[in-house]
C-alpha cells in the first residue's frame, strides 16, 4: 500500500509543486530525527528542526506504516508534520471507545516545504469526542507567499456533499415523526446495534431513519450547485446548446 502511495505522490508532485497528504495511515512514529539522503541540503538549512529529535512521547519504537511513512517522506520531500512544531507537539489523536485507553498518534500530515511555511497552526481538536479518533485542524496563511495557489475564491470550501440536504418544514413534524416510529424494521436493527454497543451501526441506522423520513415527508430539497453557493455569474458561453447536452444521459 506505502509503495503504491509513494508511487502516486511522484505522480502527483510532476504535475504540481505544492503537495498535501492527510490521512490515518495507523503509522506510530518515534523519536527519531529524520535522516534526509544527499541532496537535501537546502531544505535541512532552511527548516534546521528537521534533522532533531519530535517534540512529544511516543513508545520505544516507531511501526512498519511510521516506518514506511517516513522514508515516502524522505523519499518525495515531504515534511512529516508530527512532532515538528507549529503547535504539533506529537499529540495523540486515537483514544478508543472502551477504557482503559492507551492514546496513540496515528493520524498525520505531509507537506510541501512551501506549504510548511505557509502553515500556522497545527492541533487535534479534542472537543470533537464523539468517535475514536480525533481530526487534525491545520490553518495556513499564503495569500501573497505561493503565486501557483489559486485563491481567486478565498471561501470556496463547501462543507455540503451533492446530491439532496433536508430541509426542516414544521407542517411536516407531525408525519416525519410517525414515519421514524413506523420504520420498524432499521428501528429494531437501530436498538441490536445499541444493545451490542456497537457504535458505527448505530450512527448509520440513527441517521438511515433521519434520511428515510425525510425523504418520505418532502423535507428534503436538491442541493445548490457550487455556483450559485459561491454566489458567482453564470459563464459567458454556457449556453441553451450546453444545457440540451447535460440534460441528456450520459452511457460509458
Amino acid at each position: 500500500m506505502f509503495s503504491h502511495m509513494q508511487h502516486d505522490v511522484s505522480e502527483a508532485q510532476s504535475e504540481s509543486q505544492h503537495m498535501i497528504l492527510v490521512g490515518d495511515f495507523d503509522a506510530r512514529l518515534d523519536n527519531s530525527p529524520d535522516h534526509f539522503p544527499e541532496g537535501h541540503a537546502a531544505m535541512l538549512s532552511r527548516i534546521p528542526e528537521l534533522g532533531t529529535t519530535r517534540l512529544g512521547q511516543y513508545k520505544d519504537r516507531a511501526n512498519t506504516a511510521g516506518r514506511c511513512l517516513r522514508d515516502i517522506a524522505l523519499e518525495t520531500s515531504l515534511i512529516l508534520t508530527t512532532g515538528r512544531g507549529k503547535g504539533d507537539n506529537g499529540q495523540p489523536t486515537f483514544f478508543g471507545y472502551n477504557p482503559p485507553f492507551y492514546p496513540s498518534r496515528t493520524e498525520h500530515l505531509l507537506m510541501s516545504t512551501a506549504l510548511f511555511f505557509c502553515c500556522k497552526q497545527i492541533s487535534v481538536l479534542h472537543e470533537l469526542d464523539s468517535a475514536d479518533h480525533r481530526p487534525l485542524l491545520c490553518r495556513f496563511s499564503c495569500q501573497r507567499s505561493l503565486p501557483h495557489i489559486y485563491l481567486r475564491l478565498p471561501g470556496q470550501i463547501v462543507r455540503r456533499g451533492k446530491g439532496k440536504h433536508m430541509v426542516w418544514r414544521s407542517e411536516h413534524k407531525a408525519a416525519f415523526v410517525t414515519h421514524m416510529l413506523e420504520n420498524e424494521t432499521v428501528l429494531q436493527y437501530f436498538r441490536d446495534s445499541v444493545r451490542n454497543q456497537e457504535h458505527q451501526s448505530c450512527y448509520q441506522l440513527f441517521l438511515d431513519l433521519i434520511t428515510h423520513a425525510a425523504d418520505a415527508t418532502g423535507m428534503t430539497a436538491r442541493q445548490m450547485s457550487r455556483r450559485m453557493q459561491l454566489g458567482l455569474p453564470m459563464a459567458p458561453w454556457y449556453d441553451a446548446t450546453c444545457c440540451d447536452y447535460k440534460r441528456r444521459p450520459t452511457f460509458c
